[in-house]
């Protein structure tokens, strides 16, 4: 092979084995992007049963929030219309359903959230519906016919701005309604009665912690008749109201802010339901086990709490932080407690106090406390006069209702156990540290008494204290019966009214069963014989210092009528009461009959709504009226 040949293949060789020709590097991949959680430029909305709420989407708001409140077991539906679909999330933010429509049976009491957002395009509106699914909307009623007469309007009902309308009362049916949690709702029945009639309306808790109040308006939107306790069990009872005119009555049901259901029902007649009047019976010395179950209040969001008094709160939402305020003194050393409010929940209260600056200056935990897990602060000291707020959430944002409480000292909480009547002894027990219990004993002045408090077992230490119709401290003592043994030897009554005697144990730090037992030394001049009664009604309130209440009630003439006003223990408030006739011309008053509390008897002199009014004496504060016919 010549060389030149050889050389041609050499090249062509070396041109194959070359590098490729001038092809482009491959770029770097790119990563994914991460889609950032939605930011809310807006917060959540309100979302109400049975009305149509709209909205409106687009790039720079592709994502709506609506709120509801429920309760447990509530059957709902959701439906929007638009290019938007719906997730439904519970209170701890777990998803119940996603979809156009979504139906869910709630699982739990609580504050649900509605997620709206784009499914296609960049900008839609919608509208959106929530209902129930086991009962009709209240707005599909059948149409009412053109009227003949053109031009005369409708009158608004009397009842229009008393609450939402719930329905007509049927004397035969009981109905059973529901409060939600959250602002205080008051719904509205009607019923139409006629000129001669007797009325009976009852109100009585089913589930939560409803606490029934009845009024009773007329035709006209007067009221004419109220109640909050006298049914027994905390239940409302508007007994024998007699009707004077014929027309639309209505009532409104109030459930004192508390979620849960009730029962209310009507009955009517010719003539009054036969009652028969209470008369005070001479006392059997059987020992006796008191316990009264009283529902707490829900407590007012950001609210001042009342020494000793337990309120219902509530975390609704996962990390939820709830925050209270009390009052105190410089010096003094104060005492508080957190604990769930359902046994069966997982809720581990937490709290932390901050002083008026804002500064951190103590806490506790269950977990922590030696509390049974509860969350409990003794004897926590108080650098300065102010207001102090209390934080609560749970342990890892747990969820679920608790109560709290607050008191001066080792005690937080007061327990009461009703009335003690003389040489009758009675059993109970301090069922936690900080808590005391307080018994109601009615003295006449000049009345000497002896007071003993003994343990049923080794552990209780307790402490007996007596207190005066104003709420001052008579006599106590600790150990003077021999150690453990609380014995108050003699004490004289300086006013007549009706007494507290309270029971704790020594430093609050010991539990047990006790044994309470109270005996004359001397009997003061019989008073005036106590005459049989029938309650009326009955109501505990809140007045604002420089404000009236008004609390109606029928009455007849030549009937006997007893009015009491207590203030709530140590309050500082100084109760003036006011009877009013039906002409609204001042019948009767009263002021201080009774330590401070006005106590007055009237005789009525005509047919009609009479009226107690209620102030205080440059004062305000929380109390209960008593209204009874005497015979």
């Amino acid at each position: 092979m010549s060389k030149s040949i050889v050389m041609v293949l050499l090249i062509l060789m070396a041109a194959g084995c070359g590098a490729p020709g001038a092809a482009e590097l491959p770029t770097l991949a790119v990563l994914p992007t991460l889609t950032a959680a939605p930011e809310f430029a807006a917060p959540p909305r309100p979302l109400a049963f049975w009305q149509a709420a709209e909205g409106n989407l687009n790039r720079t708001a592709q994502v709506d929030r609506w709120q509801f409140s429920a309760l447990a077991g509530d059957p709902i539906r959701l439906d929007v219309l638009g290019s938007v679909t719906l997730t439904l999330n519970a209170p701890n933010g777990r998803t119940l359903g996603e979809g156009p429509t979504i139906e869910a049976r709630l699982p739990v009491d609580g504050v649900y959230t509605v997620m709206v957002q784009l499914s296609e395009g960049s900008s839609g509106r919608y509208q959106l519906g929530l209902g129930y699914t086991d009962r009709p909307n209240p707005a599909d009623i059948p149409a009412t016919p053109p009227p003949v007469t053109i031009g005369v309007p409708t009158p608004t009902p009397a009842y229009a701005d008393l609450g939402l309308w719930i329905g007509d009362l049927d004397s035969s049916i009981p109905l059973t309604g529901t409060f939600l949690r959250g602002p205080v709702q008051l719904h509205v029945y009607t019923f139409a009665g006629r000129a001669g009639e007797y009325v009976n309306v009852r109100m009585t808790r089913i589930t939560g912690t409803v606490d029934p109040a009845l009024w009773l308006y007329g035709p006209d939107g007067d009221a004419l008749a109220v109640d909050y306790d006298s049914g027994g069990n905390r239940a409302a009872l508007l007994r024998n109201i007699f009707l004077r005119q014929d027309g639309l009555y209505s009532l409104q049901a109030d459930g004192g802010g508390g979620p849960g259901d009730y029962q209310i029902s009507l009955r009517v007649g010719e003539r009054p339901v036969p009652v028969t009047p209470t008369i005070i019976a001479a006392p059997t010395a059987t020992p006796r086990s008191v316990a009264l179950d009283l529902t707490p209040a829900t407590a007012v969001p950001d609210g001042m709490l009342e020494p000793y008094v337990p309120v219902i709160g509530s975390l609704i939402r996962p990390g939820d932080v709830n925050r209270h305020v009390f009052q105190a003194s410089a010096d003094d050393f104060v005492s508080i407690h957190v604990r769930k409010l359902q046994p069966d929940t997982r809720l581990r209260p937490i709290f932390e106090v901050f002083n008026p600056a804002g500064e951190l200056i103590g806490g506790a935990s269950a977990r922590t406390s030696n509390a049974g897990g509860e969350a409990l602060l003794q004897l926590l000291p108080i650098p300065e006069t102010g207001t102090y707020s209390i934080f609560v959430r749970g342990e890892g944002g747990e969820t679920g209702d608790y109560l709290i409480s607050y008191g001066s000292g080792t005690i937080y909480e007061n327990v009461p156990r009703g009335p003690a009547v003389a040489d009758t002894p009675y059993d109970s027990q301090i069922a936690g540290r900080g808590l005391r219990d307080v018994w109601n004993v009615l003295l006449n002045a000049g009345d000497v008494i002896t007071i003993a408090a003994n343990p049923l077992n080794t552990a209780l230490d307790p402490v007996v204290e007596l207190y005066g119709p104003d709420g001052t401290l008579i006599a106590s003592d600790d150990n003077s019966g021999g150690f453990p043994n609380a014995l108050i030897n003699q004490v004289t009554a300086p006013v007549s009214g009706l007494y507290h005697l309270d029971i704790s144990s020594s430093g609050g730090g010991t539990v047990g069963s006790y044994r309470l037992i109270w005996r004359y030394i001397n009997v003061a001049p019989t008073p005036t014989f106590d005459p049989p009664r029938i309650l009326l009604f009955s109501v505990e309130e809140t007045v604002s210092q420089g404000d009236y209440a008004f609390y109606p009630f029928q009455g007849a003439a030549g009937q006997r009528v007893r009015i009491l006003v207590t203030a709530q223990v140590a309050s500082g408030f100084d109760p003036v009461a006011v009877l009013i006739d039906p002409e609204g011309h001042e019948l009767a008053r009263g002021d201080d009959e009774n330590g401070l509390n006005p106590q007055f008897t009237a005789d009525l002199p005509a047919d009609g709504t009479y009226q107690v009014r209620i102030n205080g004496y440059l004062s305000g504060g929380t109390f209960s009226l008593v209204v009874e016919r005497l015979f």
